[in-house]
């Protein structure tokens, strides 16, 4: 066991210990136990998360990259242009579909939503978020994200993308 896994048990059985007493003993042992895997489920969670999708940015973040309204964003969600996962109070936004040096969209990102709604009729924001974040020997090792974050040949990616999204679709 890692000991970030250790911990987070620590800090969780410490907080435990912290509630009073007559709480905890109206929790019959069945309910208790599914309450704390519960609990172990909503702290890790995030983390898993955020490894599986990669650096993200908020909706404020975007805002000022692209220098567009918080409404244009939600608009090019809606309309598969832009990559946003739903979260709690905002939206984020995986950080490889962002020209940092020209303040804009990524030229590739947009052909890579083009397949997937092509193929899929829709864009699938976890799918994509999880296959871009995924290392492959298709890369050299590096996952399609970072392939083109290092500007190597977008095509690869295109070409990857279009068998992917052709595999989900089927």
């Amino acid at each position: 066991m890692s000991d970030s896994i250790e911990y987070l048990i620590a800090g969780f059985t410490e907080g435990a210990h912290k509630i009073p007493h007559d709480v905890s003993v109206n929790l019959d042992p069945v309910a208790a136990h599914r309450m704390g895997l519960e609990a172990a489920y909503a702290a890790l969670a995030p983390m898993i998360w955020a490894e599986k999708v990669g650096e993200t940015l908020d909706t404020t973040q975007v805002t000022r990259l692209l220098q567009v309204s918080r409404q244009a964003l939600a608009k090019r969600v809606t309309a598969g242009t832009l990559l946003g996962l739903p979260g709690r109070g905002t939206t984020h936004y995986p950080a490889w579909q962002f020209d940092f040096d020209n303040g804009s969209l990524r030229p590739e990102a947009r052909e890579i939503f083009e397949i997937f709604v092509t193929e899929l009729g829709k864009l699938d924001v976890y799918a994509l978020s999880v296959w871009m974040n995924t290392p492959s020997a298709l890369f050299d090792g590096l996952a399609p994200c970072e392939w083109l974050v290092k500007k190597r040949d977008p095509r690869r990616v295109l070409d990857a993308a279009r068998r992917v999204a052709g595999r989900l679709a089927s």
